[in-house]
């Protein structure tokens, strides 16, 4: 049974809003978890869940693109961004409940140290669950969204 929900929830993570808009990580080596405390990846996936559903609300996505990496700001105009959400937008998705409800973590890979970081998972909601698969990169003391995957996918 859990090999059947990491297949389907794999197959949503493809077909979701592909959105890994920046150079995916070079040479990513799986941390152990001291590296990155789970709750700090916690506030992470959050926060740029937070974004997302802003834009989606308002169709404004310049606070998501603004609060990104250079690159990802630099390859992605709000126009662009709204275009490639237009799919969460259209099943209105409400990704408020993402606030409250613990994520499942699958994957956290940190590289070069810790200055590149790539968060994969979902929220167990219901109707569906949401999946995310999130790129960050460290400028200076903090994590920059470098690229993102939000979608969402049927239960078992």
């Amino acid at each position: 049974m859990v090999s059947r929900d990491l297949f389907r929830f794999w197959g949503a993570l493809l077909f979701a809003a592909p959105l890994l808009l920046c150079p995916p990580m070079a040479k990513a080596q799986t941390q152990p978890a001291p590296e990155i405390e789970r709750s700090y990846a916690v506030a992470l996936i959050r926060d740029t869940m937070a974004l997302v559903n802003h834009g989606n609300w308002t169709g404004n996505y310049t606070v998501l693109r603004d609060a990104a990496a250079d690159a990802f700001a630099d390859a992605n105009d709000p126009t662009r961004l709204a275009a490639m959400f237009v799919q969460l937008r259209a099943e209105r998705l409400d990704l408020l409940q993402t606030m409250v409800v613990d994520p499942v973590i699958l994957n956290i890979e940190a590289a070069d140290g810790t200055q590149a970081l790539r968060l994969t998972g979902y929220f167990p909601l219901q109707p569906r669950h949401v999946s995310f698969d999130l790129t960050f990169a460290r400028d200076l003391s903090r994590y920059r969204l470098t690229g993102l995957s939000v979608g969402a996918f049927e239960p078992l």
